[in-house]
């Protein structure tokens, strides 16, 4: 009895270790399931390119239904936030919805694979040069013709990770967009800024991206969010570190199912501190991290993305409405999260700056449990 008892286990264990666990369904307007890796995924989600995002004018490469050993993660992960700012008094916010190429070879075209001449390349990438532009795909790289380029998302299965990689434009802008899930449960999105064709590379100017993440570990309830342990109970902004840039007291904050006890933190990069908040003077953007309750359709701070409106409105998303549930139990939370360059004329005006967080797991997110007639096995 013990004998097949424990070749039952065996069994389920191995070939069908993933059988109890949630599955996204990607079965929503233009979603396309990702699974990875291809046999008995660490990492599952839906994904949508730029021209079919959330948001008034998208939100770029969006993740839906984001899973991590068959337990739900996010509902959505996205950048619905995106603006620019000109010391010359010039403002924009940015449209999101406006795909553009990138290389990437055939096999990795809208589809999990492996590249082996190349690795995807955004105009991010290729831009390292202070004051010149490489323009459009292939982006003058020797060997490269316009065949190699394509509109789409790269999906690349580089061993230990895999990563996700889009761009799309706003007038002379290209902006890269990468989500990178590694086999440990860690993950990092990851934003390039990038001038297409030099125009106003002679005058210094910021941009500015907020990420926004909308947690669901385990579901859609009993999320709280810390910052440095410290359960916030009511929606809040705040710094990176006490002046906002390097330096100072750092922060760190954390997502945590109260049920389960899984939960992810964010832990700020060192990019992430070279552009600190109000650095233009403008009183524009003067927050790092944003956190919120869910509301359905709320993607910002603005129902609309009026090309104009140059300013950051945090309080219209805190506005101190109870984050940590009744009895601080949780509720279904949302985590806005901000990275900012700056392009200095003369000096690196056209060099791609890349920022980002990583985020990395804590609490019990191993195998689900195995059950036998009803019961759990130890």
């Amino acid at each position: 009895m013990k004998a097949a008892l424990a070749l039952l286990i065996l069994g389920m264990a191995s070939g069908a270790s993933n059988a109890l666990a949630a599955t996204p369904a990607c079965s929503g307007a233009n979603e396309t399931k990702l699974s990875w890796p291809a046999v008995d995924p660490v990492w599952e989600m839906c994904w949508l390119r730029a021209q079919h995002s959330s948001g008034p004018r998208g939100s770029g490469l969006e993740l839906r239904d984001v899973h991590y050993r068959g337990i739900p993660l996010l509902k959505a992960a996205h950048a619905p936030l995106l603006f620019a700012e000109y010391t010359s008094g010039t403002c924009y916010r940015d449209w999101k919805d406006s795909p553009t190429s990138i290389l990437a070879e055939p096999a990795v075209r809208n589809q999990l694979g492996t590249s082996v001449n190349f690795n995807a390349t955004t105009s991010c990438d290729r831009s390292n040069h202070p004051t010149q532009s490489y323009g459009a795909c292939p982006f003058q790289l020797p060997g490269q013709v316009s065949g190699n380029c394509f509109t789409g998302v790269a999906i690349e299965d580089r061993g230990d990770h895999v990563v996700l990689t889009h761009q799309y434009n706003a007038a002379w802008y290209s902006y890269g967009s990468r989500f990178i899930f590694y086999a440990d449960g860690s993950f990092e999105p990851q934003f390039g800024f990038g001038n297409y064709d030099g125009t106003n590379n002679g005058t210094t100017h910021w941009h500015h991206n907020y990420w926004r993440l909308d947690f669901d570990i385990d579901g859609p309830g009993n999320d709280v969010i810390s910052q440095n342990n410290v359960v916030q109970s009511t929606e809040f902004t705040a710094l990176r570190s006490l002046n906002g840039g390097p330096g100072g007291t750092e922060r760190v904050w954390e997502v945590r199912d109260t049920v389960t006890g899984r939960g992810y933190r964010v832990q700020p990069t060192a990019s992430d501190y070279i552009s600190p908040t109000n650095a233009s003077g403008t009183g524009f953007h003067t927050t790092d991290v944003v956190g919120t309750i869910y509301k359905p359709g709320e993607y910002g701070d603005l129902s609309t993305n009026p090309l104009g409106s140059c300013s950051f409105s945090q309080g219209n998303l805190a506005n101190g409405e109870d984050l940590d549930g009744v009895g601080g139990a949780g509720t279904d939370v949302v985590l806005y999260y901000r990275v900012g360059v700056r392009d200095q004329t003369g000096v690196d005006s056209m060099v791609c700056k890349e920022a980002g967080p990583v985020f990395v797991p804590f609490g019990p997110w191993g195998a689900d449990p195995i059950f036998v007639n009803g019961f759990e096995l130890p």
